[in-house]
């Protein structure tokens, strides 16, 4: 899908915001995102203008997955095999929709037998 390679996890922007040097080998890839993530990096109630505005350049950077009916119905089967938190089934639906890697620090997603996962090691 015109170049992109990973569907990157919340988790993966919080690491490379904070500039963690495991996150840095998959940086030169596109990733795609899902809209959750998009939802849950913007909505902390504490944040600032400018920690707004990186976080929306660094997403702008990258391919949105937004809502569908295909996406629900596949997230919909996730929670209903797995028992994931909605956040987590988003997201993992996600990349079993556009059948892409998984790139996540999160090891709950490794149990998932319907993506493809890089679980990093932190």
């Amino acid at each position: 899908m015109n170049g992109i390679k990973y569907i990157a996890d919340t988790n993966c922007f919080i690491y490379l915001l904070d500039e963690n040097p495991l996150i840095l080998p998959f940086t030169t890839d596109s990733w795609a995102f899902s809209y959750i993530t998009e939802i849950e990096l913007l909505s902390k109630k504490t944040i600032t203008k400018e920690e707004d505005s990186i976080i929306r350049e660094m997403l702008n950077s990258c391919f949105k997955i937004n809502h569908s009916q295909t996406l629900s119905e596949l997230v919909i089967a996730l929670k209903r095999i797995y028992n994931i938190k909605l956040p987590d089934a988003i997201i993992a639906a996600s990349a079993q929709l556009l059948q892409l890697p998984l790139i996540t620090a999160d090891k709950d997603f490794a149990r998932i037998k319907d993506i493809d996962c890089i679980i990093l090691d932190f």
